[in-house]
C-alpha cells in the first residue's frame, strides 16, 4: 500500500512549545501509513537532535519566513504531498497566501492542515506588521481545509474576529511524551533545592505575556519561608532582576536561565506557577502534572482553564498577585498524590490518544 505522504513545515527547531510539538507529532505519527517530510527555513535548534532518523529534511537555508516562501511552495510542488501541516502560527498566515496558486499546479489533491499556537487575536499584536497579519488571517487563512486548535476558547477566539467556520476547525489538546519527559527528569541536576523551604517554581520566556513580575511581587507579601525559582531566559530578564534586588529578595529568587532540560527542577519543586496573561494551551502544565507537581495558575484568557483541575491537579485563581499569595498560603502539598497526578495526566494528554486525533485529521 501506497503510503500518505505528510510534509510538515516549521521556521526552525529551537526551544519552544510549537516546536516540541511539531517534534512528538512527526515522530510518533505511523511509520505503516506515513512517509513523513520535514521542510524547515533554517536548519538550527535543539530539537534537531531529537528527530526520528527516518524523516527526510529539507533545508531551505534561509532565516527570513518571506524571503523563504518561494523556496517552500517551489520545494513543496516538487514533494507532491498529499497533506501539508503548518504547525506556527505566522507561518500558517504566510502560507496561506499560496494555497490557491499550489493547488492550480499541483500534479494531485493536496490537503491542507494548519496547527494554531495560541490566542490569535491577542498575540497578534505583538507582530511587526499587526495589520498584514490581520488582513491573511481575514482574507486567506480560510482556505485551510481544517484547522486545529489547542483549546475551545482558541477555536471561540478564531471565529469571532476573523469569521471562520467553525466546521472547519477542530479542538486537539497538546499531548505529553510521558517516555521522553520520564527519562529527561531522571538527569542530574545540579542545582539544589533547599528541602527546609517551600520551593515555588516558575518555567517559561521571560516576557511581557508570561508577567513573571507577578511572582516576585507575589513573594514579597510572603515570608522567608518560601524560595522562588525562575527557569528560563528573555528580554525581561534584567527588569526581574532589577525587581528583585529593589524588593529586598535577591537571597529569595534564583534565576536559572534557559535550561534545555527543565523537567529535572519539576521533579524536585513543590509547586510550579504560571502567572501569564493568556495562554493557548501550556505545555509546562501538562509536563509538570505528569512529574506528580501540583500548580498554582491564573484562571487566565485561554486553555489553562481546560487543564487544570481545582483540587486535583492544581488550583486556579483571580490574576492578580495577592490572590497568588493567598492561594500560595493555603497551598497543602499532602492533598495532592503524585501517582493520581500522572495517572490523570496520561488519561487525557497521552501522546498515544492525541495521535489518534491528529491522524484521524491528518488523513
Amino acid at each position: 500500500m501506497k503510503k500518505h505522504r505528510i510534509v510538515f513545515v516549521i521556521h526552525a527547531l529551537n526551544i519552544g512549545g510549537a516546536e516540541r510539538i511539531v517534534v512528538s507529532l512527526m515522530n510518533h505519527l505511523s511509520r505503516d501509513h506515513y512517509e513523513i517530510h520535514l521542510v524547515v527555513f533554517d536548519a538550527s535548534g535543539a530539537f534537531f537532535q531529537e528527530l526520528a532518523s527516518d524523516i527526510v529534511v529539507h533545508n531551505l537555508g534561509v532565516r527570513s519566513a518571506t524571503r523563504g516562501l518561494l523556496p517552500l511552495f517551489r520545494t513543496l510542488y516538487r514533494l507532491e504531498p498529499d497533506t501539508v501541516f503548518a504547525g506556527i502560527g505566522y507561518l500558517n498566515a504566510l502560507l496561506s497566501v499560496g494555497i490557491v496558486w499550489l493547488n492550480r499546479l499541483a500534479k494531485k489533491p493536496i490537503r491542507w492542515v494548519a496547527r494554531e499556537t495560541s490566542i490569535v487575536s491577542r498575540i497578534i499584536q505583538q507582530e511587526r506588521f499587526t495589520f498584514i497579519f490581520e488582513w491573511l488571517y481575514r482574507h486567506h487563512y480560510h482556505r485551510f481545509d481544517r484547522i486545529i486548535c489547542q483549546s475551545n476558547y482558541m477555536k471561540t477566539d478564531l471565529s469571532a474576529h476573523y469569521g471562520l467556520d467553525p466546521k472547519k476547525m477542530v479542538v486537539i489538546h497538546n499531548p505529553v511524551d510521558g517516555a521522553r519527559i520520564e527519562a529527561m527528569a531522571q538527569m542530574p541536576l545540579s542545582y539544589r533545592f533547599d528541602p527546609n523551604k517551600v520551593n515555588l517554581l516558575a518555567v517559561g520566556a521571560l516576557r511581557p505575556v508570561k508577567q513573571f513580575d507577578h511572582l516576585i511581587e507575589a513573594l514579597s507579601h510572603l515570608d522567608d519561608r518560601y524560595h522562588l525559582t525562575l527557569v528560563g531566559d528573555g528580554v525581561e530578564a534584567p527588569r526581574l532582576k532589577s525587581l528583585t534586588q529593589t524588593l529586598g529578595l535577591e537571597d529569595r529568587v534564583t534565576f536559572e536561565g534557559h535550561q534545555l532540560n527543565p523537567y529535572p527542577y519539576m521533579k524536585s519543586a513543590d509547586v510550579l506557577l504560571l502567572s501569564s496573561a493568556y495562554e493557548g494551551f501550556p505545555n509546562v502544565v501538562l509536563e509538570a502534572n505528569y512529574l506528580g507537581l501540583p500548580v498554582i495558575a491564573y484562571g487566565a484568557v485561554g486553555g489553562i482553564i481546560e487543564i487544570v483541575q481545582s483540587g486535583i491537579t492544581g488550583e486556579l485563581v483571580a490574576s492578580n498577585p495577592l490572590a497568588l499569595v493567598e492561594a500560595i498560603e493555603a497551598f497543602d502539598k499532602d492533598q495532592y498524590h503524585p501517582h493520581r497526578l500522572r495517572e490523570i495526566t496520561f488519561k487525557r494528554f497521552g501522546i498515544q490518544r492525541i495521535m489518534r486525533a491528529y491522524e484521524a485529521v491528518l488523513s
